[in-house]
């Protein structure tokens, strides 16, 4: 197929990458910022309705809603 000169694409260099936009880096900091805060307040709040230890726990009835001590 014949292409005119205005219609020809150049392949001859790579295009050089100008790298993450700034948007992007800032969303990606963010996310894993969050992710150790999640994170941490899954570890601060695995104690919180748990019963302990667990001689007390095989005890309970399962009807009632533990008490936190």
């Amino acid at each position: 197929m014949i292409v005119s000169d205005k219609e020809y694409l150049d392949f001859s260099s790579v295009p050089a990458s100008k790298g993450l936009g700034k948007g992007t880096t800032t969303l990606l900091l963010i996310g894993v910022v969050m992710i150790f805060i999640i994170g941490g307040m899954v570890v601060g709040m695995a104690g919180y309705g748990h019963m302990w230890p667990s001689t007390h726990s095989m005890r309970m009835d399962l009807g009632k809603m533990p008490t936190i001590q």
